[in-house]
């Protein structure tokens, strides 16, 4: 697919064409494209997830099974979740998440 956007709209409004649809709908996400006007915006995500990559498998012990990987997976990441600060509010990613509600009340999973 050579694009994913057949019009570009005001803000982020973005007219997502049939295959970029059919693609998003089979795996399962909601696409997010980044502002064509801010350059920026691509370079600091990819650099966001080279340093989350680097975090994350830093220290990578062996594994009896794909259990025993799944479970250090998980606690690595809620673990990484309390150390890394939030970018736009007061302390971390766990915090932030932790303060998030549903409408019914029922505290958010990061």
């Amino acid at each position: 697919m050579k694009t994913a956007v057949d019009r570009v709209g005001k803000g982020k409004q973005r007219d997502v064409n049939a295959r970029c649809k059919a693609m998003a709908s089979h795996y399962v996400f909601e696409p997010e494209f980044c502002n064509p006007a801010a350059g920026w915006g691509k370079g600091q995500v990819e650099k966001n997830v080279q340093d989350a990559r680097n975090r994350m498998w830093q220290v990578m012990p062996v594994f009896a099974g794909l259990g025993e990987l799944n479970q250090w997976l998980e606690d690595r990441c809620i673990a990484l979740w309390a150390e890394t600060p939030h970018k736009a509010l007061p302390g971390s990613i766990a915090d932030v998440g932790g303060r998030e509600t549903h409408a019914d009340g029922a505290a958010a999973s990061i």
